[in-house]
């Protein structure tokens, strides 16, 4: 079967998030218990006066290993509706591009998700392809 690039994000909203550090500690747990998920590391960022977390790793998994990066940062808005954002940077196999992201989406909600909402305070979560982003209009 035919690999293809099948990009998926995550976003959640927390109940409450007054600590980044400590959200982002919750959300390494997580994800330290997915399998495909490796070499995962937590770092704390702070730049004209916002802080937030970011977790970097990789994703192992047999179409093709690929990159992974969170955030979790306390900042909510129309342009931002999240707290917690992560980018799955991966390859999937399926006999077409739909297939393929189907497949990845499935994972994420199925093994991703949960483990999650197990962990942390979520208020809302979504698995969103790059078309589902915000995108700004360009003038």
């Amino acid at each position: 079967m035919p690999n293809f690039r099948a990009d998926h994000y995550l976003i959640a909203e927390f109940e409450e998030i007054s600590d980044t550090k400590k959200v982002g500690e919750q959300v390494l747990e997580a994800l330290k218990g997915l399998s495909e998920l490796k070499d995962l590391a937590i770092v704390s960022k702070r730049f004209e006066g916002k802080a937030w977390s970011e977790i970097l790793g990789r994703i192992d998994v047999p179409a093709g290993s690929k990159a992974f990066w969170a955030m979790v940062k306390k900042e909510f808005s129309e342009r931002e509706p999240y707290h917690l954002f992560i980018r799955f940077d991966m390859n999937a196999e399926g006999e077409n591009i739909e297939t393929a992201r189907a497949n990845v989406r499935s994972w994420i909600e199925d093994n991703v998700a949960p483990k999650i909402r197990a962990q942390t305070s979520v208020k809302s979560l979504k698995v969103l392809q790059a078309i589902d982003i915000y995108m700004p209009k360009l003038e």
